[in-house]
């Protein structure tokens, strides 16, 4: 920058010597240009270019040059590679979850603009301790791994391999009972023509009645599968994960070149055709979807993983990385949010019931994050975490993502910026029940009870991205760039430095609110529900008796009210008057008659292995399926006498 002044002085001197109009305008030419490159190459206001030809590097060589078959064998052996070696270089011992008696930390929504100083680095220290000898010696198994992933495991994987593009389940249990709905939603509202995987865990042993019976009429269109992993994994690998860590292994093991990885309780709601072409997806490679909540994680994992993070510069508020930082500058960089800072992956946290990667792009992200995923438990999980909302796997894909890209291997991805909204309706505070509008209930008798999470469009998300850019970032640069080149015309003492400062106060004057830059995205369309609380369990629901004004549930909250009589009778829905708004999609009539079709008509609960065991191996088993569908068939009933004009079922 200073050069630059130092060349529009040289430039000044000219015009007054000269005097000349010729020189002047040839000046004035030189001059904008002159600050076009300062600004791009002396501030924070670098224009952000998102789509810029990144060229990944080819780091999936075959062993031939040819076209690689690969039979299960092959695959099986390269995947047990990958196990082998993650195993060999893991630690043994695990961290002490105990919170320091200073931790303040807690879940933050990316929203807020108060006790923002609770989520800074210094606050983030306080919570997990992680001792210098623990974090060296992850740190060196860390590099291992990297060094190991990229010499040994990687070549060893074909690009051949994966191919097309599909959508991933894993399923088994009672996860089976949730994903057959979400079939038929994918169908109904994605067309039949995208292939899908439904990975089975090896426990679940009982899945074939479901996958040879169930599945050919489910899905007449041919195209979804079931996969058993115990067909591509050896036993040490299956029985040393679980839960949250059979992502990233169903990910391996899907044959999709560009998978969708939807948690069996997420539904497709709208269509997600274009969504594997996206310009944004073709370009990283990687989509994410946010969670309600600003990140937590322990500053110490940046050191495990080689990640530096710059605690001087703050590049970003939040989710909004657009609007300059001197928008929002504030004098105490210690209290700015540690998510905040140059370097560290960007608030929000990430809800990984819904991934989309292309694997010949970021397969090594996805190994990484097993490397996470299996020491979750131990280590990765109460990192990145700390114990609070949603910890789990959820925002391993995006450190391993950052991590590559910290040790010289480039893989970027794009976290969708629409917030995730919730979906439910407001309840009795004491019995979840449904209000009416005709109920009289004061308003500290009542909450809101989040039945599901809304997840939007990737492509209409990335589309308002760039609107908010163009009109939070760009404007103002070009107000700058206008304000800077009338001082110099009219004033040729002007001082740049001086004229910043003026422009910034007068900018900070109008304020800031991130919700400035969210509001960009409330048009965007919904893609996802993902329906987890409680999730589609009809034998759950039953026995409970959930979602009705006068079930089980109901009555055991007022057990202590003798005289207690509930206002209403029945079923009610579990979405409110908002969903019709979202999708014409009515997802609660679909599923429920879904389970009605499958699950109660001759003797259709014996296809799924998880209601086998609990009608078969359980005493009053078969009372319990009786209750059972006749609590499917009158919330049927519910749901076909509610439901809107031109909705659409299954």
């Amino acid at each position: 920058m200073m050069a630059i002044k130092s060349r529009l002085r040289q430039i000044v001197h000219v015009v007054r010597r000269k005097n000349s109009r010729v020189l002047r305008i040839c000046m004035v030419v030189l001059l904008t240009t002159l600050i076009f490159i300062g600004l791009h190459q002396g501030s924070d206001y670098i224009e952000i270019d998102l789509l810029s030809n990144i060229t990944y590097l080819n780091d999936y060589k075959a062993e031939t040059n040819g076209t690689v078959s690969f039979d299960a064998s092959k695959l099986r052996n390269v995947l047990k590679l990958t196990m082998d070696e993650i195993r060999r270089l893991s630690p043994q011992d695990e961290i002490d979850r105990t919170r320091g008696k200073d931790c303040r930390i807690g879940d933050i929504q990316i929203e807020n603009s108060h006790d923002l100083d609770i989520v800074s680095r210094a606050e983030l220290l306080k919570c997990v301790e992680l001792h210098t000898s623990t974090k060296d010696k992850l740190k060196d198994l860390h590099r291992a791994f990297l060094h190991t992933m990229k010499d040994k495991i990687i070549p060893r994987f074909h690009k051949e391999m994966y191919v097309g593009s599909g959508i991933v389940f894993v399923a088994g249990g009672k996860f089976t009972m949730h994903v057959m709905p979400a079939i038929k939603a994918i169908r109904a509202n994605a067309g039949g023509e995208i292939p899908i995987e439904i990975m089975i865990p090896p426990e679940n042993t009982g899945e074939s009645s479901f996958c040879d019976n169930v599945l050919p009429l489910l899905d007449p269109s041919g195209l979804t599968r079931c996969v058993f992993m115990e067909t591509l994994f050896d036993s040490t690998t299956l029985g040393s994960v679980k839960g949250y860590q059979l992502k990233a292994l169903a990910l391996l093991a899907s044959s999709f070149r560009k998978t969708l990885l939807l948690d069996a309780d997420n539904y497709v709601v709208n269509p997600i055709n274009k969504m594997f072409n996206c310009p944004i997806f073709d370009e990283f490679g990687l989509a994410l979807w946010p969670d309600y909540w600003r990140r937590l994680h322990h500053p110490g994992v940046y050191d495990i993983a080689g990640i530096e993070v710059d605690t001087t510069k703050r590049t970003r508020y939040s989710v909004d990385n657009v609007s300059p930082a001197e928008r929002y500058k504030v004098n105490d960089i210690g209290k700015v949010p540690f998510h905040d800072l140059d370097g560290a992956i960007p608030d929000g946290s990430t809800e990984s019931g819904q991934l989309l990667v292309d694997k010949h792009k970021h397969l090594d992200t996805i190994i990484l994050s097993l490397y996470y995923n299996y020491n979750g438990p131990s280590y990765y999980y109460p990192l990145l975490g700390q114990g609070f909302a949603g910890e789990g796997d959820k925002d391993t894909f995006a450190f391993a993502a950052k991590a590559l890209s910290a040790n010289g291997i480039h893989r970027n991805y794009y976290q969708v910026k629409a917030p995730v909204r919730a979906m439910g309706y407001w309840a009795n505070k004491k019995d979840e029940v449904k209000i009416l509008s005709e109920d009289r209930i004061s308003a500290d008798e009542q909450a809101f009870r989040g039945v599901a999470m809304i997840q939007h469009d990737l492509n209409a998300d990335f589309e308002a991205y760039k609107k908010a850019r163009q009109e939070l970032h760009s404007k103002p640069m070009e107000e700058l760039r206008a304000l800077r080149e009338e001082a110099f015309l009219s004033e040729v003492s002007a001082d740049f430095t001086d004229i910043d400062k003026v422009f910034w106060q007068e900018q900070r004057k109008k304020g800031y609110d991130v919700k400035g830059f969210l509001s960009f995205f409330k048009e965007v369309p919904v893609s996802f529900i993902h329906s987890h609380l409680p999730k589609y369990d009809p034998w759950e629901y039953a026995a409970n008796e959930d979602m009705m004004f006068d079930g089980r549930k109901t009555a055991s909250r007022h057990e202590d009210e003798p005289n207690f009589t509930p206002a209403h009778h029945g079923h009610f829905r579990m979405y409110n008057d908002e969903f019709p708004k979202l999708t014409n999609y009515d997802l609660e009539l679909s599923n429920w008659l879904c389970f009605q079709k499958y699950v109660c008509q001759e003797n259709g609960y014996k296809n799924f292995n998880y209601l086998l065991q609990k009608v078969e191996k359980v005493q009053g088993g078969h009372k319990s399926l009786e209750h059972m569908c006749d609590y499917i068939n009158k919330r049927v009933e519910m749901l076909l006498a509610t439901t809107w004009e031109g909705s659409k079922v299954m």
